[in-house]
C-alpha cells in the first residue's frame, strides 16, 4: 500500500506552498520540520512548526479552496504526498453521514482558524513577538482581573433619526476603566479578548448590561409618545462560532424582556466572507430570536457585495471612513450614494457613522439615509447621562 503513495523531499528554506495557491496536494511528515505561517500587514505570522507524523495542506484539499496559509521546509523534510483523486476516492467511499460530518466541521474549523488569524501578531526579526506574546499575556490577565471586579462598562452613542431629528436608538460601546491606568482603550484590550475567547463571556455581559439599559430609556420616552428606541449591540464573530453560544445570547433578548425586533446586534462584515455558508447558518439562527441583524463597518470588507444576498440582514452600517469628509472628495460621495442605492434595493435601512458635520449630514439626507451617528451630534455617554439627555426631550439639528 504504501509503494503505491508518492514521496517528495524538500530542502532547508526550500517553499512548499504559498497563501493563496490552488490545493492540490496534502503532505505526511516523515522526517524533518514544517513552519506554517501566513501575511498579516506585510509581516510574517507563524501559525504553528509540525514535525514528523503531522499532516498540513489538507484543508484547502478537502474544501476546494485556495491555500489559507504557507508552508515552508525549516529543515531537510521528507514527506509522504496524499493527492486530490486518492483523498477524494477515500471520502466517496466513506459513509454519507461521515461525509456530513467531516465537511461540516471541516468549515467551522477553516472559519475558527481564519477569524484567529484576524488577530495574530504579526512577527518581525527584532524579538517584538516574544515581547508581545508577554503584553497579550498581562492585558489576558488583567481582563480578567476586570471582569471580576466589575471594571468594564457600557457607554452609549445616540443614533438620529435623519429625518426626524429625534433619537431612535443607541449603540452600545464597551469601555474599561482601569484602577491604575484609566481608561484603557478597546482598540488594546478588545483584540486579546477576542484572541483569548474572553470576549464570549464579556459579549453575553454587555447584551444584558445594554437590553437593561434600554429598558430604563424606554420608561423614559414612553409618556411623550414616541417610537420604541433600538439599542445595536456588537457581537464577535467568536460568539457566533459555536452555535451553543446563539442560544445563550437569545435566553439573555429573552430574560430581558425587551420586544427583539428593536434589538439590533452588529455584525462586522469581514467575519461574514470568510465561511459565508456557516455565517448564515448562524445569523438565520440569531434571526429566528426574533431580533434584527445589522452588518457592521460596511464597505471594509473583501467580497461584500457577492455574499450579501445570502444573510438575512436588517441593517446596514456605513462605514465612517467613507462617511468622513465625503463633501469634499467626489470619489467617497459617489461610494456613499452607491451604498445607498444598493441598501434600498435589499430592502435595508442605513446607519451612516462618523458624521461630523451638518454638510455630511445634507447630503446623507440626498441619499434617503434613515439614521446617522457622531460626533457631530452626541458622543457616547453613561446610562446616566443618557437618562438625563432623555428626559430633556432633545431635538438634534435637520439638513
Amino acid at each position: 500500500m504504501s509503494e503505491q503513495v508518492p514521496h517528495k523531499v524538500f530542502g532547508a528554506g526550500e517553499r512548499i506552498f504559498e497563501r493563496g495557491d490552488a490545493g492540490q496536494e496534502a503532505y505526511l511528515i516523515q522526517r524533518g520540520n514544517v513552519e506554517i505561517s501566513t501575511d498579516q500587514g506585510g509581516k510574517k505570522v507563524v501559525i504553528a512548526n509540525l514535525g514528523p507524523g503531522e499532516v498540513f495542506g489538507e484543508l484547502a484539499l478537502i474544501s476546494h479552496q485556495a491555500r489559507t496559509a504557507s508552508a515552508m521546509a525549516t529543515e531537510e523534510t521528507s514527506t509522504m504526498v496524499i493527492t486530490l483523486d486518492r483523498l477524494q476516492s477515500a471520502i466517496d467511499r466513506a459513509d454519507p453521514l461521515l461525509q456530513t460530518l467531516l465537511r461540516g466541521n471541516l468549515g467551522r474549523f477553516i472559519w475558527t482558524q481564519r477569524f484567529m488569524l484576524q488577530h495574530a501578531s504579526p512577527q518581525s526579526g527584532d524579538g517584538s513577538l516574544e515581547r508581545q506574546a508577554r503584553r497579550e499575556e498581562e492585558v489576558e490577565a488583567d481582563i480578567k482581573r476586570g471582569i471580576h471586579s466589575r471594571e468594564f462598562e457600557l457607554f452609549y452613542q445616540p443614533i438620529i433619526d435623519l429625518r426626524e431629528g429625534w433619537v431612535a436608538g443607541f449603540e452600545a460601546l464597551m469601555r474599561w476603566r482601569h484602577p491604575e491606568k484609566g481608561t484603557v482603550s478597546p482598540g488594546e484590550f478588545i483584540p486579546v479578548a477576542e484572541a483569548t475567547g474572553q470576549i464570549v463571556p464579556m459579549g453575553c455581559w454587555a447584551l444584558e448590561e445594554a437590553l437593561n439599559a434600554q429598558k430604563r430609556f424606554q420608561e423614559i420616552v414612553e409618556p411623550h409618545g414616541r417610537p420604541p428606541l433600538f439599542m445595536s449591540v456588537n457581537v464577535s464573530g467568536r460568539q457566533l462560532l459555536e452555535l451553543d453560544e446563539i442560544e445563550k445570547l437569545g435566553a439573555v433578548v429573552a430574560r430581558s424582556g425587551m420586544d427583539p425586533q428593536y434589538i439590533k446586534l452588529e455584525i462586522t462584515e469581514s467575519l461574514l466572507v470568510d465561511e459565508p455558508m456557516h455565517a448564515a447558518v448562524a445569523l438565520e439562527q440569531l434571526r429566528n430570536k426574533g431580533v434584527r441583524l445589522a452588518i457592521d463597518d460596511f464597505g471594509t470588507g473583501y467580497s461584500s457585495l457577492s455574499y450579501l444576498h445570502l444573510f438575512p440582514l436588517d441593517t446596514l452600517k456605513i462605514d465612517r471612513s467613507f462617511v468622513s469628509d465625503m463633501v469634499h472628495d467626489p470619489r467617497r460621495e459617489r461610494i456613499v450614494r452607491a451604498i445607498s442605492r444598493l441598501a434600498r434595493d435589499l430592502d435595508l435601512n442605513i446607519i451612516a457613522e462618523g458624521v461630523e458635520n451638518d454638510e455630511e449630514m445634507a447630503s446623507l439626507n440626498r441619499f434617503e439615509c434613515d439614521y446617522v451617528q457622531g460626533f457631530h451630534l452626541a458622543r457616547p455617554q453613561t446610562a446616566d447621562q443618557i437618562a438625563e439627555l432623555l428626559a430633556g426631550k432633545p431635538v438634534f439639528p435637520r439638513p
